[in-house]
This record gives structure tokens, sequence and C-alpha cells, in this order.
């Protein structure tokens, strides 16, 4: 059945670090107040399981200080006016190992998010094929809308047909 009003309360944003996940993140928010939705940011750490104590004992700091960051971020965005202590109450970090497209497409399901809000780092050609996109994996496989957000500058490079 079709409707004409559209309706997002269960947001989900991956995010990598990078500029584009930085923009998909204030997008993400933005679409959290606009909706009145919940927000997930998740990073999902991508690599084997630590070995030693040693690495055991290192990767917990790592996910410290990521999981601080992201906290701090959501408290800043607060503290500036930017985001109300109600919204903020809706937003919420997971963090999560695996492979980052399988992991966001398993949060996303057992969630029920309907709509996840991640950067497209706009790799073409040769890099596209090597590197894999994580982007493009989640779309086609998402149980969900996905809103793809570009890289600054970027360019599309249409062949002419």
């Amino acid at each position: 059945m079709f409707t004409n009003t559209l309706e997002y309360k269960n947001i989900l944003c991956p995010v990598d670090f990078s500029e584009t996940s930085r923009k998909a993140f204030y997008r993400a928010v933005a679409y959290c107040q606009q909706f009145g939705a919940r927000l997930t940011v998740l990073h999902v750490r991508e690599g084997g399981n630590p070995m030693t104590p040693d690495q055991v004992e290192a990767e917990q700091g790592t996910l410290t200080r990521l999981e601080e960051g992201l906290v701090r971020r959501l408290d800043e965005l607060e503290e500036e006016g930017k985001v109300t202590r109600a919204e903020r109450d809706r937003m919420f970090l997971e963090i999560r190992g695996g492979k980052p497209w399988i992991e966001i497409v398993r949060f996303a399901v057992d969630t029920g998010a309907d709509l996840i809000v991640m950067g497209s780092h706009g790799h073409t050609g040769f890099l596209h094929v090597f590197m894999g996109s994580q982007c493009e994996r989640v779309v086609r496989r998402a149980p969900c809308d996905v809103l793809t957000v570009k890289p600054d500058g970027y360019d599309p490079k249409i062949a002419e047909a």
C-alpha cells in the first residue's frame, strides 16, 4: 500500500571515522531530529580477535577511546545547542567486530532499523574492484532504506555512451 508520508523511527549510522562517515553522522543527527527518531551510531572493528594478553589490553584501550570519543561528540552537540537533551537521550553507540557490511546489515535486521545513513567513499574502477564496497554491499542487502552520503568534491566520472 502506497502512503505519501515519510517516517523513520530507528536510524542506524555506521561510522569508520573517515570524513565521509563524519558527514553521514551529521546527516543522521539531522534526520533523527526531523523525525524524532532513535539514532544508533555503529562502529565495526574489522579484523581477527586479539590473541595475546597484550593484544587484548591494547584492543580494549582502543575500544574505550572510540567509545569515549563518540560519546564526547554527542555530548558536545548537546552543549553547543545543536541537539536537545531529549534528542541526545535517543542517540546510542554500538561497537562490534567483524566484516563491516555483514555487521551493519545484521545490526539493522536485529534492531529493526528503518533507515541506514552511511558514507560512500566513491571509489571507482580498479580501487573499487580491489577494495570492494562496504556501502554497495549494505545497499544491496539491507532490509530498509539506505541513504548514502558522498564525499565532498565527489566526481562521478560519467562514462560517455
